[in-house]
């Protein structure tokens, strides 16, 4: 398997995560949020295959984002003379994993990487990784230590805010 970057020119083969939206944005929209300096995709292939991708941006972590309990937990993470009204974060805007490859580790494996990446080779500066989760991949992210942005509107939620403290592996 390798990592490498979605260029305009990539043809892409099949891919199907099993979730329309993720394919959707794979398929269609990566290269333009792309051209557009909205997000960068990184494709993971085996076999010229599409195994899964991943795209990132910038992002912030902020108290109006967030309840009380948890910026008080982010805050204390910091000195009192570093604390901030925001963090920065890079965002993990889509994951999808090809239901070929499900259940092999690799969606755990791409957010090794993001993590790594950042804390090695962090070029912007940013303390956070977060992910808009849909409902069915909450548990996911948990067990890679995720943990809720808020505990509120979780039942009626398209996606569940969630965040990675990377100053825990520093």
């Amino acid at each position: 398997m390798r990592i490498i970057r979605l260029t305009p020119d990539y043809k892409f083969g099949s891919f199907n995560c099993e979730e329309p939206d993720l394919n959707d944005f794979l398929l269609t929209d990566a290269k333009e949020y792309a051209s557009r300096l909205l997000a960068v995709t990184y494709l993971i292939e085996s076999n010229g295959d599409v195994a899964a991708f991943f795209s990132i941006s910038n992002d912030r972590i902020s108290l109006s984002e967030s309840d009380k309990a948890t910026w008080r937990r982010i805050k204390s993470a910091f000195p009192h003379r570093k604390h901030r009204s925001d963090y920065p974060a890079v965002k993990i805007g889509r994951l999808g994993v090809d239901y070929r490859y499900k259940e092999q580790g690799l969606g755990s494996s791409i957010l090794n990487f993001v993590k790594k990446a950042f804390i090695t080779n962090n070029r912007t500066g940013c303390c956070f990784v977060t992910v808009d989760a849909l409902p069915s991949a909450v548990n996911f992210y948990k067990l890679n230590g995720f943990h809720l942005l808020r505990k509120s509107d979780r039942e009626k939620a398209e996606t569940i805010p969630m965040y990675f403290n990377l100053t825990r592996l520093v």
